[in-house]
């Protein structure tokens, strides 16, 4: 059942265990885990003095004053947080806009947009990812986009409105992953708030039936989700999964799978076309890349199944069901929920019929076999 929490201002609340609940602040946009001991604290701390408060903490947690002082403190910077607005007066620089004359087209799902970019460079940032979705040259289109950079910051625009600027230097995800929304919205005809949210995960699909995977950059997502795309399985998205809010299906977002050096041996002996792709230096971090075009015959698909998902050599290939709450302590930092409450309330409906498992492998057929069995 949700709850609203009168003295966190916008704030809903859902037990996900004995111990803990899960709770939404609207004005950050962030979701927390907080122990039911301490949510009891919050809702009594605005009708206490300090010192009444701080006698509450060392007897309802059994503790000594000095840590009763840094629960208070933290739970002091919390309550101060939530009622602040997340979203400051920002004093903006004119925008110049820059001439935009290297077109691309991409198709998807009966749609088609039309990019403008002012340089090579500022086209090179999100192509290689679509490249397999380009055409040449077409006389109609659904949505135009210009895209390019000034004075170090990235702007898009769509049908000549501002969408928004990203630090070219300090903001490069938030740039793509902007982008990312944009087009979703643009191949499914749908607004940013009509997506529940956007998750940092690889997901596959057969028989309208998704398994989403997660977990940490480097772990193995694409390389697994690469492997199942080779045995007949459903490419739905590369490590950006959108679902909808209105039928908690996971929707397919045709970027190419981004293929790290490591393992270019392994799949290109499962995809052929991939021996001849161009590699792309992405970071010192990632070093190069190949992407590979994904395969899939359904557009969306139900999802009742996360998977932390971690490769480790040498490990017998075992996948276990944990927790909700150890799960959402790793899914999410890197989820991006909508900042309506109605998109938060589904979100917290959704995660409740969810089962979250965590998956190592080793053994390519034996995550082959693992996955198989869950369909």
């Amino acid at each position: 059942m949700l709850k609203r929490m009168k003295d966190i201002p916008f704030s809903i609340t859902q037990k996900i265990s004995e111990e803990d609940s899960i709770v939404w602040l609207k004005e950050s946009n962030k979701y927390i885990i907080l122990d039911s001991n301490i949510l009891e604290l919050i809702k009594k701390k605005s009708a206490l003095s300090s010192k009444e408060f701080l006698t509450l903490i060392t007897e309802s947690l059994n503790v000594g004053i000095r840590v009763a002082k840094r629960i208070n403190k933290e739970i002091s910077e919390l309550m101060l947080e939530t009622k602040q607005a997340e979203l400051k007066s920002k004093t903006k620089d004119p925008i110049i806009v820059k001439s935009c004359e290297i077109i691309q087209y991409y198709t998807f799902n009966d749609k088609a947009i039309k990019i403008c970019f002012d340089s090579i460079e500022t086209k090179s940032l999100i192509h290689q990812k679509h490249n397999h979705l380009a055409k040449e040259n077409m006389n109609k289109y659904d949505v135009q986009y210009k895209i390019f950079n000034s004075k170090g910051k990235l702007y898009i625009f769509k049908n000549n409105q501002i969408v928004g600027s990203w630090n070219k230097s300090t903001q490069l995800n938030e740039f793509q992953g902007k982008f990312s929304m944009e087009i979703l919205c643009s191949f499914y005809n749908k607004k940013e708030h009509d997506w529940m949210g956007v998750f940092h995960a690889s997901t596959i699909s057969k028989n309208n039936h998704s398994i989403m995977f997660t977990g940490d950059s480097g772990n193995g997502k694409s390389t697994a989700v690469s492997i199942l795309m080779a045995n007949g399985f459903n490419v739905i998205a590369d490590d950006f999964t959108p679902i909808l809010r209105s039928d908690f299906k996971t929707y397919c977002l045709p970027t190419a799978i981004s293929i790290k050096e490591k393992s270019f041996h392994l799949i290109e002996q499962l995809h052929i076309n991939l021996i001849n792709s161009n590699e792309y230096y992405i970071s010192e971090q990632k070093g190069n890349v190949k992407y590979l075009p994904p395969i899939s015959k359904e557009t969306s698909a139900n999802c009742s199944t996360v998977v932390w998902v971690k490769f480790s050599e040498g490990t017998e290939s075992t996948m276990k069901k944990i927790s909700s709450q150890n799960a959402l302590k790793k899914f999410l930092p890197d989820t991006w929920i909508s900042n309506k409450e109605v998109n938060a309330k589904a979100f917290l409906k959704w995660i409740k019929k969810i089962n979250f498992y965590e998956l190592n492998y080793s053994d390519n057929n034996k995550l082959i076999s693992i996955i198989n069995s869950y369909f």
